[in-house]
């Protein structure tokens, strides 16, 4: 008897729904599972890198609030607080609801020919030579492939026994309405605010995204916290929907030995350490996913496994690097750590890098050269700027 569905992806953020949109391009018959029903309030800061855009297949620029070229950076110790203004002549990032984000990755997946099904709850997985069985809801559905791809407290890897690399991160945020501040801030990072971590402004079209974040678990993060920042930061400890969320850590040591699964985004520990983002990460190894699926048919493989491995080489790859760029940094915050951060050289090649869609290894092995990389406008940044240039920040 054939399958339900050549592929089953569970999760339907950006690392689901970026597996899921290629597998339906190529003809593949897709479900996508989610507990949530679109769109869903998803806490995030919503900040989007240029490296994030540019690997979306189409132009995400309708949700898009806010681009800017400036970064206010800074380092909090126990020595004192010192800041600085990095300033491109290119945009460094995009901010976006993540709600609105998520929402129109969602809809624009579901025109490709996805179907989809909020479950709630996923009860069993159970892999076979020739395909993966299903069970959620009290009933059990069949596919050739499964994605997890369900975020940090991913229900798919805890029933793959598949995290023993896996370590979490925490961040909590909420919002500040421009009618209880003065003036549109610069996006920041504070860094130093918390142990091992920072925190951050981001505006978008009616309020402000303001947020701490931490890669080390064992730091709590609490309200009083997030509204002390806010206060001195903003001017204001008026924050709604405040929200606290785990990001996933670990990435770069989760090697699958399954030929029928991956694990992908947050689920799979995929989100950077050294500042937590996880977009990027998420669509990329969504990407590499559907692609090592795509290519393990063709060249008539038996699973996916060693396809997916050299596709999701490049991120595991950045990573490492990432990993120990956060312990270097954060390691030594009150002392080369926050005099990197003064050095024109490295202010330089950091927002050109951010400008030209670089990961963080691709900007390190070439730092010399950051201050020529060519920077990069990808169509969903094209599109907002053309549509509203007064949202645009300088």
């Amino acid at each position: 008897m054939p399958p339900d569905f050549d592929v089953i992806v569970v999760g339907a953020g950006p690392s689901g729904t970026a597996a899921a949109f290629p597998l339906a391009q190529a003809g593949y018959r897709v479900l996508m599972l989610d507990k949530a029903a679109f769109p869903r309030t998803k806490p995030c800061g919503g900040g989007i890198t240029i490296k994030a855009l540019e690997l979306l297949p189409y132009s995400v620029g309708a949700v898009i609030e806010r681009a800017t070229r400036d970064l206010r950076m800074g380092v909090r110790t126990s020595a004192g607080q010192r800041e600085e203004l990095f300033s491109c002549n290119a945009h460094v990032c995009a901010f976006s609801v993540r709600a609105e984000f998520d929402r129109f990755n969602f809809e624009k997946t579901l025109g490709q020919g996805v179907e989809f099904a909020a479950v709630r709850e996923l009860e069993r997985i159970e892999e076979r030579a020739d395909h993966v069985a299903v069970s959620f809801d009290g009933k059990t559905l069949h596919a050739r492939f499964l994605v997890g791809a369900d975020g940090a407290n991913s229900r798919t890897r805890r029933l793959l026994n598949a995290g023993q690399h896996f370590q979490r991160g925490f961040a909590i945020e909420g919002l500040v309405s421009y009618a209880d501040i003065g003036a549109e801030p610069v996006p920041e990072f504070l860094f130093g605010v918390v142990r091992n971590g920072y925190g951050w402004l981001f505006p978008k079209r009616s309020h402000v995204n303001v947020g701490i974040y931490s890669c080390d678990s064992s730091v709590l993060l609490r309200k009083q916290q997030l509204r002390d920042y806010a206060l001195e930061r903003l001017g204001t400890d008026r924050i709604a929907d405040i929200v606290g969320f785990p990001l996933g850590f670990g990435g770069r040591r989760y090697a699958s030995d399954s030929e029928r699964t991956a694990l992908v985004g947050d689920a799979a520990g995929f989100c950077e350490p050294l500042l937590g983002e996880g977009i990027h990460n998420a669509l990329k190894s969504g990407q590499a996913a559907a692609g090592a699926i795509i290519e393990s048919d063709r060249q008539q493989l038996p699973g996916l496994r060693e396809a997916y491995r050299r596709a999701i080489a490049p991120v595991v790859s950045d990573l490492s690097r990432c990993e120990r760029m956060r312990d270097f940094f954060y390691g030594h915050l009150a002392g080369i750590g926050a005099t990197a951060l003064r050095l024109r050289i490295a202010r330089t090649a950091l927002m050109q890098g951010f400008a030209a869609g670089k990961t963080m290894r691709e900007l390190t092995n070439r730092f010399a050269l950051a201050p020529f990389f060519a920077s990069k406008t990808p169509p969903s940044l094209r599109d907002f700027l053309a549509a509203d240039p007064s949202d645009a920040l300088r």
